[in-house]
Protein backbone atom coordinates (compact mmCIF):
# COMPACT_ATOMS: atom_id res chain seq x y z
CA UNK A 1 0.00 0.00 0.00
CA UNK A 2 1.72 3.55 -1.14
CA UNK A 3 2.02 6.42 1.35
CA UNK A 4 -1.42 7.98 2.67
CA UNK A 5 -1.43 11.48 1.19
CA UNK A 6 -3.54 12.80 4.45
CA UNK A 7 -1.23 11.92 7.02
CA UNK A 8 0.19 15.10 8.18
CA UNK A 9 3.70 16.02 7.76
CA UNK A 10 5.45 17.18 10.88
CA UNK A 11 8.35 20.17 10.89
CA UNK A 12 11.63 19.62 13.35
CA UNK A 13 10.86 21.67 15.60
CA UNK A 14 13.84 23.73 17.59
CA UNK A 15 12.97 22.26 20.83
CA UNK A 16 14.73 18.82 19.70
CA UNK A 17 17.96 20.91 19.97
CA UNK A 18 19.46 21.47 23.56
CA UNK A 19 19.93 25.47 23.42
CA UNK A 20 17.71 26.76 20.98
CA UNK A 21 16.38 31.00 21.31
CA UNK A 22 12.39 29.87 21.14
CA UNK A 23 12.23 26.08 21.27
CA UNK A 24 8.73 25.97 19.22
CA UNK A 25 10.35 27.68 16.06
CA UNK A 26 9.46 25.04 12.83
CA UNK A 27 12.47 24.51 11.18
CA UNK A 28 11.74 24.81 7.73
CA UNK A 29 12.27 22.52 4.33
CA UNK A 30 13.62 25.32 1.58
CA UNK A 31 13.57 24.11 -2.29
CA UNK A 32 14.45 25.77 -5.07
CA UNK A 33 16.00 29.57 -5.81
CA UNK A 34 14.43 32.10 -2.97
CA UNK A 35 15.25 35.33 -4.61
CA UNK A 36 13.12 38.58 -6.05
CA UNK A 37 11.69 40.93 -3.34
CA UNK A 38 12.92 42.83 -0.77
CA UNK A 39 15.91 41.80 1.71
CA UNK A 40 15.39 38.61 3.43
CA UNK A 41 12.93 35.99 2.20
CA UNK A 42 12.83 33.43 5.18
CA UNK A 43 13.70 33.99 8.81
CA UNK A 44 16.47 31.48 10.30
CA UNK A 45 15.45 29.83 13.50
CA UNK A 46 18.80 30.30 16.67
CA UNK A 47 19.20 26.59 17.19
CA UNK A 48 21.72 27.18 19.44
CA UNK A 49 22.67 30.22 21.73
CA UNK A 50 26.07 29.01 22.67
CA UNK A 51 27.60 28.26 19.38
CA UNK A 52 25.73 31.08 17.35
CA UNK A 53 24.02 28.37 15.51
CA UNK A 54 21.23 29.89 12.98
CA UNK A 55 19.25 27.27 10.99
CA UNK A 56 18.73 27.69 6.98
CA UNK A 57 16.80 24.80 6.53
CA UNK A 58 16.25 21.45 8.21
CA UNK A 59 18.68 19.49 5.34
CA UNK A 60 20.97 20.18 3.51
CA UNK A 61 21.21 22.58 0.68
CA UNK A 62 23.30 23.59 -2.45
CA UNK A 63 26.94 24.37 -1.93
CA UNK A 64 28.37 27.55 -2.54
CA UNK A 65 31.16 26.13 -4.74
CA UNK A 66 28.26 24.85 -6.63
CA UNK A 67 26.58 28.22 -7.29
CA UNK A 68 24.47 28.78 -4.26
CA UNK A 69 25.27 32.95 -2.78
CA UNK A 70 24.16 34.05 -0.05
CA UNK A 71 22.82 37.42 1.20
CA UNK A 72 22.14 37.50 5.49
CA UNK A 73 19.88 40.29 6.52
CA UNK A 74 19.43 41.66 10.41
CA UNK A 75 16.03 42.61 11.56
CA UNK A 76 15.95 46.07 10.48
CA UNK A 77 16.94 44.54 6.89
CA UNK A 78 20.36 45.78 6.91
CA UNK A 79 23.16 43.27 5.68
CA UNK A 80 25.26 41.66 7.56
CA UNK A 81 28.89 41.66 7.13
CA UNK A 82 29.74 37.73 5.69
CA UNK A 83 33.08 38.30 7.75
CA UNK A 84 30.95 37.76 10.96
CA UNK A 85 29.98 34.05 10.15
CA UNK A 86 30.04 31.14 8.19
CA UNK A 87 27.55 29.49 5.96
CA UNK A 88 27.70 25.36 6.41
CA UNK A 89 25.20 23.96 3.89
CA UNK A 90 25.68 20.61 5.09
CA UNK A 91 26.32 20.27 8.62
CA UNK A 92 26.21 17.83 11.15
CA UNK A 93 23.82 18.47 14.31
CA UNK A 94 24.47 17.30 17.85
CA UNK A 95 21.26 14.26 16.92
CA UNK A 96 23.42 13.40 13.79
CA UNK A 97 21.23 15.00 11.34
CA UNK A 98 22.42 16.92 8.24
CA UNK A 99 21.34 20.31 8.16
CA UNK A 100 22.43 23.86 6.60
CA UNK A 101 23.11 26.37 9.18
CA UNK A 102 24.73 29.91 9.11
CA UNK A 103 27.60 29.89 11.65
CA UNK A 104 28.31 33.42 13.49
CA UNK A 105 31.15 34.59 15.54
CA UNK A 106 29.56 36.06 18.24
CA UNK A 107 25.58 36.51 19.90
CA UNK A 108 23.50 37.51 17.33
CA UNK A 109 20.14 38.15 19.91
CA UNK A 110 20.17 42.31 19.46
CA UNK A 111 20.04 41.52 15.63
CA UNK A 112 17.04 38.77 15.34
CA UNK A 113 15.17 37.96 13.67
CA UNK A 114 17.72 36.95 11.24
CA UNK A 115 16.86 36.43 7.27
CA UNK A 116 18.39 35.08 4.25
CA UNK A 117 17.88 34.76 0.56
CA UNK A 118 19.96 31.69 -1.04
CA UNK A 119 19.24 28.39 -2.67
CA UNK A 120 17.97 25.50 -1.35
CA UNK A 121 18.11 21.59 -1.52
CA UNK A 122 20.41 19.83 -3.66
CA UNK A 123 20.52 16.63 -5.77
CA UNK A 124 24.48 16.53 -5.00
CA UNK A 125 25.79 19.75 -7.29
CA UNK A 126 22.36 20.04 -9.16
CA UNK A 127 19.90 22.34 -7.51
CA UNK A 128 16.50 20.78 -7.14
CA UNK A 129 13.92 22.94 -8.93
CA UNK A 130 11.69 21.29 -11.73
CA UNK A 131 8.40 21.22 -9.77
CA UNK A 132 7.78 17.30 -10.01
CA UNK A 133 11.27 17.00 -9.10
CA UNK A 134 10.53 18.87 -5.92
CA UNK A 135 7.42 17.09 -5.22
CA UNK A 136 9.12 13.61 -5.46
CA UNK A 137 12.19 15.01 -3.47
CA UNK A 138 10.11 15.35 -0.27
CA UNK A 139 7.64 12.48 -0.68
CA UNK A 140 10.46 9.98 -0.89
CA UNK A 141 13.19 12.18 1.53
CA UNK A 142 10.85 13.89 3.65
CA UNK A 143 7.35 12.28 4.39
CA UNK A 144 9.21 9.04 4.35
CA UNK A 145 7.20 7.82 1.68
CA UNK A 146 8.87 6.23 -1.47
CA UNK A 147 9.22 6.63 -5.38
CA UNK A 148 7.38 3.35 -5.79
CA UNK A 149 4.21 5.51 -4.66
CA UNK A 150 3.90 7.30 -7.91
CA UNK A 151 2.71 6.01 -11.20
CA UNK A 152 6.67 6.50 -12.74
CA UNK A 153 5.30 6.64 -16.86
CA UNK A 154 3.01 9.66 -15.51
CA UNK A 155 5.64 10.78 -12.83
CA UNK A 156 8.02 11.30 -15.94
CA UNK A 157 5.74 12.57 -18.31
CA UNK A 158 4.73 15.41 -15.74
CA UNK A 159 8.48 15.65 -15.39
CA UNK A 160 9.50 16.36 -19.27
CA UNK A 161 6.16 19.17 -19.04
CA UNK A 162 7.77 20.96 -16.28
CA UNK A 163 11.31 20.86 -18.33
CA UNK A 164 12.66 24.52 -18.09
CA UNK A 165 9.96 25.40 -15.17
CA UNK A 166 11.81 26.99 -12.13
CA UNK A 167 10.04 26.21 -9.25
CA UNK A 168 10.76 27.96 -5.79
CA UNK A 169 9.43 27.57 -1.96
CA UNK A 170 9.46 26.31 1.90
CA UNK A 171 7.42 24.40 4.06
CA UNK A 172 6.79 26.27 7.30
CA UNK A 173 4.57 24.31 9.40
CA UNK A 174 2.77 21.03 9.60
CA UNK A 175 -0.10 20.11 7.62
CA UNK A 176 -1.16 16.88 5.37
CA UNK A 177 1.27 15.80 2.84
CA UNK A 178 -1.36 16.11 -0.05
CA UNK A 179 -1.76 19.69 0.79
CA UNK A 180 1.72 20.21 0.03
CA UNK A 181 1.64 18.63 -3.05
CA UNK A 182 -1.41 20.50 -4.14
CA UNK A 183 0.36 23.93 -2.98
CA UNK A 184 3.31 23.00 -5.41
CA UNK A 185 0.98 21.75 -8.32
CA UNK A 186 -1.13 25.16 -8.37
CA UNK A 187 1.52 27.18 -9.03
CA UNK A 188 2.36 25.27 -12.37
CA UNK A 189 -1.28 23.99 -13.16
CA UNK A 190 -0.79 20.67 -11.88
CA UNK A 191 -2.57 18.03 -10.11
CA UNK A 192 -2.66 14.70 -8.51
CA UNK A 193 -4.39 11.88 -7.45
CA UNK A 194 -4.46 8.08 -7.21
CA UNK A 195 -5.68 5.62 -9.25
CA UNK A 196 -6.82 2.07 -9.21
CA UNK A 197 -3.45 0.89 -8.59
CA UNK A 198 -3.49 3.27 -5.43
CA UNK A 199 -0.60 4.65 -7.32
CA UNK A 200 -0.14 8.79 -7.14
CA UNK A 201 -0.94 10.53 -10.36
CA UNK A 202 0.39 13.69 -11.52
CA UNK A 203 -0.73 15.52 -14.79
CA UNK A 204 0.44 18.54 -15.47
CA UNK A 205 -2.38 21.30 -17.23
CA UNK A 206 -1.24 21.41 -20.62
CA UNK A 207 -2.54 20.61 -24.03
CA UNK A 208 -0.17 18.31 -25.49
CA UNK A 209 0.46 16.38 -21.78
CA UNK A 210 0.28 12.63 -22.17
CA UNK A 211 0.34 9.95 -20.21
CA UNK A 212 -0.95 6.70 -19.68
CA UNK A 213 -4.23 6.07 -17.34
CA UNK A 214 -7.10 3.28 -17.58
CA UNK A 215 -10.19 4.47 -16.03
CA UNK A 216 -13.60 3.06 -15.53
CA UNK A 217 -16.18 4.19 -17.91
CA UNK A 218 -19.32 5.27 -16.43
CA UNK A 219 -22.04 2.66 -17.21
CA UNK A 220 -25.18 4.44 -18.74
CA UNK A 221 -29.19 4.19 -18.31
CA UNK A 222 -29.50 7.56 -18.28
CA UNK A 223 -32.08 10.17 -17.82
CA UNK A 224 -33.11 13.76 -17.36
CA UNK A 225 -29.57 14.59 -18.79
CA UNK A 226 -28.65 18.31 -18.75
CA UNK A 227 -25.62 19.92 -19.99
CA UNK A 228 -24.03 23.03 -20.76
CA UNK A 229 -20.89 24.95 -21.55
CA UNK A 230 -20.61 26.77 -18.34
CA UNK A 231 -19.00 30.36 -19.02
CA UNK A 232 -18.59 31.82 -15.24
CA UNK A 233 -15.08 30.11 -15.33
CA UNK A 234 -13.53 31.74 -18.64
CA UNK A 235 -10.40 32.80 -17.95
CA UNK A 236 -8.97 35.47 -21.06
CA UNK A 237 -6.40 37.32 -18.91
CA UNK A 238 -4.54 35.76 -15.73
CA UNK A 239 -3.57 38.25 -13.05
CA UNK A 240 -0.43 36.34 -11.03
CA UNK A 241 0.67 37.36 -7.74
CA UNK A 242 4.39 35.43 -7.02
CA UNK A 243 7.30 36.21 -5.42
CA UNK A 244 6.17 35.35 -1.79
CA UNK A 245 8.45 36.65 1.21
CA UNK A 246 8.35 33.78 4.26
CA UNK A 247 9.57 36.33 6.47
CA UNK A 248 6.56 39.35 5.64
CA UNK A 249 4.27 37.05 4.73
CA UNK A 250 3.04 38.48 1.60
CA UNK A 251 3.76 38.83 -2.14
CA UNK A 252 5.64 41.12 -3.53
CA UNK A 253 6.30 40.25 -7.23
CA UNK A 254 3.23 40.45 -9.97
CA UNK A 255 2.24 40.88 -13.52
CA UNK A 256 -1.23 41.60 -15.11
CA UNK A 257 -1.16 39.45 -17.79
CA UNK A 258 -1.75 41.72 -20.40
CA UNK A 259 1.07 40.22 -22.18
CA UNK A 260 -0.28 36.06 -22.61
CA UNK A 261 -4.27 37.53 -23.02
CA UNK A 262 -6.79 36.41 -25.41
CA UNK A 263 -8.14 38.81 -27.70
CA UNK A 264 -10.31 36.88 -29.25
CA UNK A 265 -12.01 35.17 -25.88
CA UNK A 266 -12.25 39.01 -24.91
CA UNK A 267 -13.76 40.14 -27.98
CA UNK A 268 -16.86 37.63 -27.82
CA UNK A 269 -16.89 37.09 -23.55
CA UNK A 270 -15.48 40.57 -22.74
CA UNK A 271 -12.86 40.72 -20.16
CA UNK A 272 -12.39 37.70 -17.88
CA UNK A 273 -9.76 38.62 -15.85
CA UNK A 274 -8.84 36.38 -12.93
CA UNK A 275 -6.62 36.42 -10.17
CA UNK A 276 -4.06 33.51 -9.29
CA UNK A 277 -1.53 33.50 -6.40
CA UNK A 278 1.66 31.17 -7.21
CA UNK A 279 3.68 30.53 -3.89
CA UNK A 280 6.12 27.94 -5.25
CA UNK A 281 6.98 29.93 -8.23
CA UNK A 282 9.69 32.94 -8.22
CA UNK A 283 11.12 33.06 -11.72
CA UNK A 284 9.27 35.75 -14.18
CA UNK A 285 9.59 33.37 -17.79
CA UNK A 286 7.90 30.36 -16.03
CA UNK A 287 4.96 32.72 -14.96
CA UNK A 288 4.58 33.85 -18.32
CA UNK A 289 4.80 29.93 -19.61
CA UNK A 290 2.08 29.66 -16.76
CA UNK A 291 -0.06 32.31 -17.89
CA UNK A 292 -0.10 31.43 -21.38
CA UNK A 293 -1.39 27.86 -20.47
CA UNK A 294 -4.05 29.15 -18.19
CA UNK A 295 -5.47 31.41 -21.23
CA UNK A 296 -5.03 29.01 -23.76
CA UNK A 297 -7.40 26.01 -21.02
CA UNK A 298 -9.80 28.43 -19.84
CA UNK A 299 -10.63 31.21 -22.75
CA UNK A 300 -13.73 29.01 -23.91
CA UNK A 301 -16.46 27.42 -21.88
CA UNK A 302 -16.23 24.37 -20.45
CA UNK A 303 -19.01 21.31 -20.30
CA UNK A 304 -21.23 20.98 -17.04
CA UNK A 305 -23.02 17.63 -17.09
CA UNK A 306 -25.42 16.18 -15.20
CA UNK A 307 -28.17 13.35 -15.18
CA UNK A 308 -29.55 10.78 -13.55
CA UNK A 309 -28.37 7.29 -13.75
CA UNK A 310 -31.66 4.37 -12.91
CA UNK A 311 -29.52 1.20 -12.60
CA UNK A 312 -26.74 1.73 -9.55
CA UNK A 313 -24.25 0.64 -11.50
CA UNK A 314 -21.86 3.34 -10.70
CA UNK A 315 -22.51 3.31 -7.00
CA UNK A 316 -18.89 2.62 -6.37
CA UNK A 317 -17.54 6.06 -7.81
CA UNK A 318 -17.26 9.13 -5.19
CA UNK A 319 -17.10 12.68 -5.26
CA UNK A 320 -13.42 13.35 -6.77
CA UNK A 321 -12.99 10.49 -8.85
CA UNK A 322 -11.91 10.26 -13.00
CA UNK A 323 -14.26 8.77 -14.82
CA UNK A 324 -14.73 8.01 -18.49
CA UNK A 325 -18.20 9.01 -20.82
CA UNK A 326 -19.34 8.16 -23.85
CA UNK A 327 -21.90 11.02 -25.62
CA UNK A 328 -22.74 11.59 -28.97
CA UNK A 329 -24.29 14.58 -27.97
CA UNK A 330 -21.57 16.31 -26.68
CA UNK A 331 -18.39 17.88 -28.58
CA UNK A 332 -14.95 19.01 -27.89
CA UNK A 333 -13.24 21.89 -29.38
CA UNK A 334 -12.42 19.84 -32.52
CA UNK A 335 -15.81 19.05 -33.09
CA UNK A 336 -15.44 15.40 -32.16
CA UNK A 337 -18.21 13.90 -30.14
CA UNK A 338 -17.32 12.44 -26.57
CA UNK A 339 -15.48 9.32 -27.03
CA UNK A 340 -13.57 8.02 -23.66
CA UNK A 341 -13.86 11.54 -22.28
CA UNK A 342 -12.47 12.02 -18.83
CA UNK A 343 -14.99 13.32 -16.46
CA UNK A 344 -14.27 13.85 -12.88
CA UNK A 345 -17.87 13.86 -10.49
CA UNK A 346 -18.73 16.38 -8.48
CA UNK A 347 -21.55 15.60 -6.52
CA UNK A 348 -23.36 12.40 -6.53
CA UNK A 349 -26.95 11.74 -4.11
CA UNK A 350 -27.95 8.13 -4.40
CA UNK A 351 -31.69 7.38 -3.60
CA UNK A 352 -31.61 3.54 -2.95
CA UNK A 353 -35.71 3.74 -2.82
CA UNK A 354 -35.63 5.13 -6.37
CA UNK A 355 -32.84 2.89 -7.26
CA UNK A 356 -31.66 6.40 -8.85
CA UNK A 357 -28.09 8.43 -8.42
CA UNK A 358 -27.73 12.05 -9.55
CA UNK A 359 -24.52 12.99 -11.07
CA UNK A 360 -23.10 16.15 -11.70
CA UNK A 361 -19.49 16.22 -13.39
CA UNK A 362 -17.13 18.49 -15.06
CA UNK A 363 -15.54 18.19 -18.24
CA UNK A 364 -11.61 18.12 -17.58
CA UNK A 365 -10.62 18.56 -21.45
CA UNK A 366 -9.40 14.79 -22.48
CA UNK A 367 -10.11 11.90 -24.28
CA UNK A 368 -8.25 8.89 -22.97
CA UNK A 369 -6.81 6.48 -26.38
CA UNK A 370 -5.56 3.12 -25.41
CA UNK A 371 -2.74 1.11 -27.20
CA UNK A 372 -4.39 -2.45 -27.81
CA UNK A 373 -2.75 -5.78 -27.81
CA UNK A 374 -4.96 -8.08 -29.69
CA UNK A 375 -4.98 -7.90 -33.69
CA UNK A 376 -8.36 -6.88 -33.95
CA UNK A 377 -7.91 -3.71 -32.11
CA UNK A 378 -4.65 -3.27 -33.61
CA UNK A 379 -7.17 -3.06 -37.09
CA UNK A 380 -9.34 -0.59 -35.15
CA UNK A 381 -6.59 1.81 -34.06
CA UNK A 382 -5.77 1.82 -37.65
CA UNK A 383 -9.04 3.37 -38.60
CA UNK A 384 -8.69 5.74 -36.00
CA UNK A 385 -5.24 7.22 -37.50
CA UNK A 386 -7.32 7.19 -40.99
CA UNK A 387 -9.64 9.60 -39.58
CA UNK A 388 -7.44 11.61 -37.50
CA UNK A 389 -5.27 12.42 -40.21
CA UNK A 390 -7.73 13.91 -42.03
CA UNK A 391 -7.23 16.83 -39.16
CA UNK A 392 -3.89 16.72 -39.31
CA UNK A 393 -1.60 15.97 -41.83
CA UNK A 394 2.25 16.73 -39.84
CA UNK A 395 4.84 14.72 -39.38
CA UNK A 396 3.99 12.72 -42.67
CA UNK A 397 5.21 8.97 -42.76
CA UNK A 398 4.72 5.91 -45.29
CA UNK A 399 1.88 3.25 -44.39
CA UNK A 400 4.17 0.99 -44.63
CA UNK A 401 5.75 2.04 -41.55
CA UNK A 402 2.61 2.59 -39.51
CA UNK A 403 1.89 -1.09 -40.61
CA UNK A 404 5.27 -2.44 -39.25
CA UNK A 405 4.77 -0.72 -35.86
CA UNK A 406 1.05 -2.34 -35.54
CA UNK A 407 2.18 -5.60 -36.45
CA UNK A 408 5.08 -5.81 -33.70
CA UNK A 409 2.60 -5.61 -31.13
CA UNK A 410 -0.06 -8.21 -32.27
CA UNK A 411 2.83 -10.24 -33.09
CA UNK A 412 2.67 -11.98 -29.80
CA UNK A 413 -1.21 -13.19 -30.27
CA UNK A 414 0.03 -15.16 -33.13
CA UNK A 415 -1.77 -12.70 -35.88
CA UNK A 416 -0.25 -13.09 -39.70
CA UNK A 417 1.65 -10.45 -40.47
CA UNK A 418 0.11 -10.47 -43.67
CA UNK A 419 -3.34 -10.16 -42.61
CA UNK A 420 -2.98 -7.19 -40.55
CA UNK A 421 -0.87 -5.54 -43.64
CA UNK A 422 -4.05 -6.72 -45.78
CA UNK A 423 -6.55 -4.77 -43.45
CA UNK A 424 -4.77 -1.80 -43.04
CA UNK A 425 -3.84 -1.14 -46.43
CA UNK A 426 -7.25 -2.02 -48.20
CA UNK A 427 -8.65 1.14 -46.06
CA UNK A 428 -6.09 3.45 -46.55
CA UNK A 429 -6.05 2.88 -50.41
CA UNK A 430 -9.61 3.47 -50.48
CA UNK A 431 -9.51 6.67 -48.40
CA UNK A 432 -6.43 8.14 -50.48
CA UNK A 433 -4.84 9.20 -47.15
CA UNK A 434 -1.11 9.04 -45.61
CA UNK A 435 -1.18 8.08 -42.33
CA UNK A 436 0.46 10.54 -39.31
CA UNK A 437 2.70 8.61 -36.79
CA UNK A 438 1.60 11.39 -33.91
CA UNK A 439 -1.69 9.16 -32.86
CA UNK A 440 0.89 5.97 -32.21
CA UNK A 441 2.92 8.01 -30.14
CA UNK A 442 -0.15 9.05 -27.26
CA UNK A 443 -1.70 7.15 -24.79
CA UNK A 444 -3.60 9.74 -23.70
CA UNK A 445 -3.88 13.12 -25.03
CA UNK A 446 -5.68 16.92 -23.80
CA UNK A 447 -7.87 18.12 -26.65
CA UNK A 448 -9.83 20.95 -25.14
CA UNK A 449 -9.88 23.31 -22.06
CA UNK A 450 -11.84 22.80 -18.19
CA UNK A 451 -13.03 24.64 -15.23
CA UNK A 452 -10.80 26.19 -13.02
CA UNK A 453 -12.00 29.02 -10.92
CA UNK A 454 -8.64 29.97 -8.96
CA UNK A 455 -9.13 27.34 -6.32
CA UNK A 456 -7.46 23.82 -5.61
CA UNK A 457 -9.61 21.25 -3.95
CA UNK A 458 -7.81 17.97 -2.38
CA UNK A 459 -9.78 14.79 -0.62
CA UNK A 460 -8.84 11.67 0.60
CA UNK A 461 -6.90 10.04 -2.80
CA UNK A 462 -7.22 13.40 -5.13
CA UNK A 463 -5.97 17.28 -4.97
CA UNK A 464 -6.90 18.83 -7.91
CA UNK A 465 -8.05 22.25 -9.69
CA UNK A 466 -11.78 22.35 -9.54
Amino acid sequence: MSINLQNIYKLGRAWRYTNPRTPTDYLPAVFGDIKGGNKGLLNCPCIDTVNFYYLIADHTILSAGNGNAFTVYDKDGATIDPAGYTIVDDHTDENGRHVAIINFTGDQATSEPISIRCKGKNDGATLIENPIEILEDFVVNLASGASADFDAFALQKAKDVCIGYKAAGLITGDRSIGATLSEILYSFQGEWWKNHQDKIIVMMNKIDQVFDWKGEHLERNIKNLTAARDEKNICNQAEVQYGYNYRLNKYEEGDDGSSTKDQLSQNVHGEKIKAFDFKWCRDATTIAAIQAIIVDRLKNPVWMIRFDENTLQNLHFEKGDFVLLNHSAMYDNQQAPFQDRIVQLLTKVTSFDGKTITFELIDKGVSYHSYSESPEEIINITEVVEKYVNKNLTDQVAISEIVVKGVTKGLSDGVSVTEVIAKSIEKVAAEGVEISEQVWKNDFRYDGTYNHDGSIKYGTDYGVLI
